[in-house]
This record gives C-alpha cells, sequence and structure tokens, in this order.
C-alpha cells in the first residue's frame, strides 16, 4: 500500500515540466477510459441486436410451425367421408365414432380441442365429449371462426374458449357435400406450453394481432390489452406472423449487458492505468527504502541472532521438561495398572477367605471317611471288604484333590489376556467353590445345563472370581429368606451369552440402587464396596457388560452379557 505522505513529497519533488507531463497523462488516460466505453458498449448492443432479431425469428418460426399445423387438422377432417356421411345422417352411432375419432387424434396432434359443427353452429361431435366440460350440444353459431368459415371455407379467431374460458386460436374449415355447406370443423390451439417456455427466458416476448392487442404472452395481466412500449435502455425487434392476418411476434431485451459491458471494459483500462500510475510510484518508493533497508538489515539481524539463541534455550528447557514429564506419568500408569491387579487379586484372595471355612467342611467329610476307611482296615476286614474301602478312598482323594485343585487356580494371578473360554468349566468351578454356602443355608440352586462345547471371550480365573462374588451375594441375599432359592440362568443368543444369577432375598435398598458400581459404597458392615466394581472391570475387560435389573419386583437380578467365542 502507497502511503499518502511518500506521495505528496514524491509530487512535490517534480519539476513543472514533469507535473505538466502528470496533468496531460491524467487527461489522455480519462478520454481513452471514455473512449473503450462508448467503443465496447456500442459492439455490445450491435451484437445484443443481433441476438434479438436472432431470437424473433426462431420463436416465429416455432409458433408459425405449430400454427401451420395445426390449421392442417381441420383441412383434412372436412374431406373426410366419415365426418360428411355423419353430418348428414345426424346419427347419434356415427356421431360418437366421429367424437372417439376426433379424441384420439387430438392426442397425436397436440391440440387442445377438435370438434365439429352442423350448419346451424351447434356442436355434433368433440374429442372431449366424455369429460364434464363437454362441448356436445353447445351452439357456437355466433362466433366469427364459424360464420367466416361458412363464407370463405377457412377462418382463424383468437379468443376466450366460452366454455372453459381460457384464451386460444380457433382454426376452422368448412365441410361440403354436394357443393353446399353442412358444417364446420374447428381446433383449437392453446399456447399455454409456449408462453411457459418464453417466460423462462432473459427477454420478454408476445403476440399482437392485427387491433395491435396482445393475445399470446406469459404475462396475462397484458392480454387484450395494448403492448408495452419498449423503453429506451431496451433492445426491440417485431417480426410479422404470415398467413394470421396482421398477427406480429415482438420480442423486448434489456441492454443493460452491454452497458455492463461498456462499463467493465472501462473500468479494467482505467484499474490498467491506476496499476501503472502506482508502479511508478511504487518504483520511487522502492529506491527510497532500499536505502534505509541496508541501514537497518545489520541491526536486525543482530536482534534475529540474539532472539535466535533465547527462544532455543527456551525450547531446550522445555523439551527436557516436558521429557521429564512423560517418563513421569509413563511411571505413574505402571504404578496404577499394578495397584489395580493387586487389588483384583486381593479382592480374590478377599473371596476365596471367605468360602475358606466352606472348603474346609466339604474336605473334613472326605477326610473323616478316609480314616474310618482305613481304621476298618486295620480292624482286619476281609480281602472283599478292603478293596471296596480302597476304592471309596480313592474317590474321596480325587474329590479332595478337585477341590483343592480349584481352590489353587482361583487364587493364581490372572494374566490379563481374553481367550475363547469354556463357560461350562467356569460355571462348574465357580459353583464348587461356593458349593457349601449353599448346603450350609439349605438353599435351593437352580442351575442350566450347558454345553461343553460353548466358548466365550474372557479368562477362566477371572471369570469364575464374577462368577464367585455374584453367586456369594445371592447366597448371603437369602439367609433370611422362608424358601431361599437362587437361580442361575443362560441366554444363548447369536453372538452374546447371558448369565443371569436371580435370587428371591430382600431386593436391592432404593439407597444404594443407583450406586451399585460406585466405589467403597456398601450395605454390607464389613464389607468394602469393591465386589460389583471389579467385577465390573473384569466383565468389559472382555468386551462384554455386567448390569443389574433394578426394577425386579423382588430379589436382585444380575446379567452378565458375554461375547460368543468361534468354536
Amino acid at each position: 500500500m502507497i502511503e499518502s505522505p511518500f506521495v505528496f513529497a514524491a509530487f512535490a519533488r517534480l519539476s513543472r515540466r514533469a507535473m505538466m507531463l502528470s496533468a496531460l497523462a491524467v487527461v489522455v488516460g480519462l478520454s481513452l477510459v471514455v473512449a473503450t466505453f462508448y467503443l465496447v458498449y456500442n459492439q455490445a448492443l450491435d451484437g445484443l441486436k443481433q441476438d434479438v432479431h436472432t431470437s424473433a425469428q426462431l420463436r416465429a418460426s416455432a409458433l408459425q410451425s405449430e400454427i401451420d399445423k395445426q390449421r392442417a387438422v381441420p383441412a383434412v377432417l372436412a374431406a373426410d367421408s366419415d365426418v360428411q356421411a355423419a353430418l348428414v345422417s345426424s346419427d347419434p352411432t356415427r356421431l360418437n365414432n366421429i367424437s372417439a375419432k376426433l379424441e384420439n387424434l387430438r392426442h397425436e396432434t397436440h391440440g387442445a380441442v377438435i370438434y365439429l359443427l352442423d350448419k346451424n353452429g351447434v356442436a355434433v361431435a368433440a374429442s372431449n365429449w366424455t369429460q364434464p366440460e363437454s362441448f356436445v350440444g353447445s351452439s357456437y353459431g355466433f362466433r366469427r371462426y364459424f360464420t367466416d368459415a361458412i363464407r370463405q371455407t377457412e377462418a382463424a379467431e383468437f379468443a376466450l374458449g366460452t366454455v372453459s374460458h381460457r384464451p386460444g386460436l380457433f382454426l376452422s374449415h368448412s365441410v361440403v357435400a354436394d357443393r353446399r355447406v353442412i358444417g364446420v370443423v374447428v381446433v383449437k390451439l392453446e399456447f399455454d406450453p409456449l408462453e411457459a417456455d418464453w417466460s423462462r427466458l432473459k427477454d420478454t416476448a408476445f403476440v399482437t394481432d392485427s387491433d395491435h392487442k396482445v393475445i399470446v404472452t406469459a404475462h396475462d395481466v397484458w392480454r387484450f390489452k395494448s403492448p408495452p412500449v419498449a423503453g429506451r435502455d431496451q433492445v426491440s425487434q417485431a417480426l410479422d406472423i404470415k398467413g394470421m392476418g396482421g398477427w406480429q411476434l415482438h420480442v423486448y431485451r434489456s441492454a443493460e449487458a452491454a452497458r455492463t459491458a461498456g462499463l467493465a471494459a472501462s473500468a479494467i483500462l482505467l484499474l490498467l492505468e491506476v496499476l501503472l500510475a502506482g508502479a511508478i510510484l511504487w518504483t520511487l518508493r522502492r529506491r527510497e527504502n532500499l536505502r534505509l533497508k541496508a541501514q537497518s538489515d545489520q541491526a536486525y539481524l543482530t536482534r534475529l541472532e540474539r532472539d535466535v539463541g533465547e527462544r532455543t534455550h527456551a525450547l531446550r528447557y522445555a523439551n527436557d521438561k516436558l521429557s521429564e514429564e512423560i517418563e513421569e506419568r509413563r511411571n505413574a500408569q505402571a504404578r496404577l495398572n499394578a495397584l489395580q491387579a493387586d487389588l483384583v487379586q486381593a479382592n480374590k484372595l478377599a473371596q476365596l477367605g471367605q468360602i475358606t471355612a466352606g472348603v474346609a467342611h466339604e474336605i473334613n467329610q472326605p477326610l473323616a471317611t478316609i480314616r474310618v476307611l482305613a481304621d476298618n482296615a486295620l480292624s482286619g476286614l476281609k480281602p472283599a471288604g478292603i478293596k471296596a474301602n480302597l476304592e471309596t478312598i480313592v474317590r474321596m482323594s480325587d474329590r479332595i484333590g478337585h477341590i483343592t485343585g480349584e481352590l489353587r487356580a482361583f487364587s493364581r494371578k490372572a494374566t490379563g489376556e481374553s481367550q475363547p473360554t469354556s463357560l461350562s468349566e467356569a460355571v462348574e468351578g465357580s459353583i464348587l467353590l461356593t458349593h457349601s454356602r449353599l448346603k450350609s443355608h439349605k438353599v435351593r440352586f437352580q442351575r442350566p445345563r450347558i454345553d461343553a462345547g460353548l466358548r466365550v471371550w474372557g479368562e477362566r480365573v477371572r471369570l469364575e472370581q464374577v462368577l464367585v462374588n455374584l453367586l456369594q451375594n445371592a447366597f448371603e441375599a437369602v439367609e433370611t429368606a422362608a424358601n431361599p432359592t437362587v437361580t442361575l440362568r443362560l441366554e444363548d443368543e447369536a453372538d452374546v451369552v447371558r448369565l443371569i444369577v436371580e435370587d428371591n432375598g430382600q431386593g436391592l435398598p432404593d439407597a444404594i440402587k443407583t450406586a451399585l458400581f460406585i466405589p467403597f459404597k456398601t450395605t454390607k458392615p464389613k464389607g468394602l464396596g469393591l465386589g460389583l466394581v471389579i467385577a465390573r472391570d473384569i466383565v468389559s475387560d472382555f468386551g462384554g457388560e455386567l448390569m443389574a435389573d433394578i426394577d425386579v419386583a423382588n430379589g436382585a437380578r444380575f446379567i452378565v452379557s458375554l461375547r460368543k467365542a468361534a468354536i
């Protein structure tokens, strides 16, 4: 951008001769702008006139062609022997056949309506004979297209329809038999499609009749009135329509495009002149700026080197701090993951402690049996009795091994990786670990039959931890129930397996329903409120969902949804 003080200073240093040359250049430049406007305007106006003339010729040709096509229809029908015979006989059947024929012909020629008048001007057949506005029976003897056709064979009249009240061109031709006129065939041509096409064009077109009244136009308010006068800012063209007795087609188009072209050309020239003047002033200013710039470059480079050094030091310090923070965050995340794993293991061991007493009872029973059988063997049983005792001891030892093996597997720290896992094995393990509590409280336990081949995504140890937690909660909930019942149900769908744990206990208190999965929220006196939270997180790691049905009427219901694994 050119600063005004410098411009004034530049002009102040110009000599008187230079100032005169500058003033002359301004006058010449403005004269060129004005001359360019009129030159381009006149050229564009000539082109616009040629376009309007071409447009008028095309429209007049299209209009003339349509009129000539429709004019041939009544002439052909007037020579038709069927039409003549129907007029002579006045037989209703023949007239109906003629109406059907006119209807088909109207569809082919795209006329508005075709009808047949007798010598009195009464319509005896029409293409609209099946429609409510049928012309059949109407009298048109007063119409000029009828009276003129009677006198001079052919006629044309533009008027409003008597029945439809729609404007149109009526073309008629007399029907002659035995050298006497026996009727008239009439075709009505409506210009609605043509007017619709004209309305979408950028210029204005209309047709006037011999009385210089507008008859065909896209503007209904102009019809049957004197045409609008072309303004000074418009280009107009008028062409005669042959054979229509004074019809003329008028086309008006705004000359604004020519004016716009002239203004655009002059504006471009003016812009070029301004750019040229600006380039000259810019050259003068550039010379001055080069001198000033040479003085300030060294000082700027010195400041730049100092700023770069300071920025580099600041960036290095910020990068070191960021590296320290990243390392601290990594260590914190590692500690958090370790704490979460320890918390899951601690919860599992806490559950293990709760079921230890029951498991001890489960082990004590087979141990006592083994001791009795061993004492019997020492007392001198017969060989047959010793064999039976030893077989019983083997079964009891297997049971103890199964229980202790399940305890070892349950207490083992999980790997944390999901894989296809046998659902039946996980369910059997959790039931075995909680079986003692079920027996001690005389709980009626209902369980599903699970296909041994059913696999879900998860990890057996952690899945057993979830099921043990839910089953223990259910057994505790029915301790005071009259008929304690815990139900484990299975829903096997296409991609999802659901395990549902239900009890008929007192249900969930209202205060805890919305806080079931919030850490440290519990109703148990010695509980921590972490069991359900950890169970939910474990199921979520499997890609599943643990939820509670808080709307159940009696007791509680928990639903474990797991993804099914391909076999």
